[in-house]
């Protein structure tokens, strides 16, 4: 059985980062601010690229117990290259509006 895992957020709700989560700015609509929302960030397909997203944070795929990341471990320019600029800037966002971030494996 292959690895999948991915990352998501859970923060406050706030309608200038609506763009950077999952749904799109009109799923948001109707939000009201400081609620919170879920939304996945990074989505890794492949047991390579789950392993390399937990790397990219400073965590093993199956370290459990530490798979509440820390953002400020985060390597963006090897999450940038992995999920691509807009992804990784989404990520920037969100860590800058006080979400927290989790990853979860699948495997």
């Amino acid at each position: 059985m292959g690895l999948d895992a991915q990352v998501i957020a859970i923060g406050p709700f706030n309608a200038d980062i609506a763009s950077a989560l999952e749904y799109g700015e009109k799923r948001y609509a109707g939000v009201p601010p400081g609620a919170t929302v879920v939304s996945t960030v990074f989505l890794a397909a492949t047991s390579d690229e789950s392993v390399a997203l937990a790397a990219a944070f400073g965590v093993g795929a199956f370290e459990m117990g530490k798979h509440k990341l820390d953002p400020k471990n985060a390597d963006i320019e090897a999450l940038a290259l992995q999920f691509g600029e807009a992804d990784a800037g989404n990520f920037r966002r969100l860590a800058s509006r006080g979400f927290e971030f989790y990853y979860m494996p699948n495997g």
